[in-house]
């Protein structure tokens, strides 16, 4: 899956520098949406193969592995046009590819990853990233899901894709290092609380926008708290760690993911009282490029330099 992202990342700076040249039409929100499909899941899967190094892998996955590029290239393809029908059926491949993630951690859930929350946080993130695919439809199609209207509906998109897929193997590398070592009592009970925080966050944060602006509120300061933990955890392994690549995109990791959820804070906030500190635009620029490159793309890169890929494992002969 490294060449996967690979070939994305050289695509998705294709598609920033035609929109910055003006030869196509991509707004900033769409653009960090692309790379989630054309860099962070190929990384979070390879990410997921070295940890899980010489483990069998499901059906499912294994074949969403072999569709990922063609289903990325659809995705893209989709912004080609404006919402409508032809959007809708270029959008509908990578709906298909994170099903197959999907179907994948059901069947980790049903084979008990529920158990522990090593193996709960890959089972849920590829249960999560249905749903931002769900969301990219209903966005390539011009739909209002629940009344919600662009640019909140890819923005939902863009959030099971980084916070809700991203995020939770992210947790689970710290975890392995913090966990896995001697941790202190209280130290990896509220790790524990930050690793489950983490897991089912995105989902109440999406339930906060349809029951009320209160429970909005609540979620949002609790998933902010939770990944600011994330990144404090991030500190504490960074001794742990052999390479210094990996310490230095790790640190750019904690460090961004700890501005980027104070800046979510202070506008979640703000759009209690309707009064923002923030406005959406700002939220786009500073909160979503912080979290997509300097947390999620860092910190999967980071990790993956960190975590040591075993030569023979099934997803290598991918």
């Amino acid at each position: 899956m490294t060449r996967n992202a690979i070939i994305g990342g050289v695509i998705w700076f294709a598609l920033f520098a035609s929109a910055q040249a003006n030869a196509i039409n991509l707004t900033w929100i769409e653009l960090l949406f692309l790379l989630a499909p054309l860099v962070i899941v190929p990384l979070g899967l390879e990410l997921t193969a070295r940890v899980e190094s010489g483990q069998a892998i499901s059906s499912p996955e294994r074949l969403a592995r072999v569709l990922h590029v063609p289903a990325a290239l659809c995705a893209v393809a989709s912004f080609i046009f404006e919402p409508g029908i032809f959007a809708t059926v270029l959008a509908i491949p990578w709906l298909a590819f994170c099903g197959l993630l999907t179907l994948g951690g059901v069947l980790r859930l049903i084979r008990g990853a529920v158990t522990r929350l090593d193996t709960l946080c890959p089972a849920i993130s590829f249960i999560y990233v249905l749903v931002g695919g769900a969301w990219l439809v209903a966005s390539r199609l011009g739909l209002n899901p629940l009344g919600f209207q662009e640019p909140i509906v890819l923005l939902t998109a863009i959030h099971f894709h980084y916070a809700g897929f991203a995020a939770p193997l992210l947790a689970r590398s710290s975890g392995r290092a913090i966990l896995g070592q001697r941790a202190r009592r209280v130290g990896g009970a509220l790790f524990r609380l930050v690793m489950t925080g983490v897991i089912f966050g995105p989902c109440v944060l999406a339930m906060g926008f349809v029951v009320g602006p209160r429970v909005k509120l609540a979620a949002a300061l609790i998933l902010a708290a939770c990944e600011i933990g994330l990144a404090i955890s991030f500190v504490f392994v960074l001794n742990r760690l052999a390479r210094l690549s990996a310490e230095a995109l790790i640190t750019i990791a904690a460090a961004s993911v700890a501005f980027s959820m104070a800046l979510a804070a202070v506008w979640a906030i703000g759009e209690y009282p309707l009064q923002a500190f923030v406005n959406l635009d700002q939220m786009e620029r500073l909160h979503g490029t912080a979290n997509a490159f300097g947390f999620t793309l860092c910190g999967l890169l980071g990790w993956i330099l960190a975590t040591k890929a075993e030569p023979h494992s099934e997803e290598s002969q991918s």
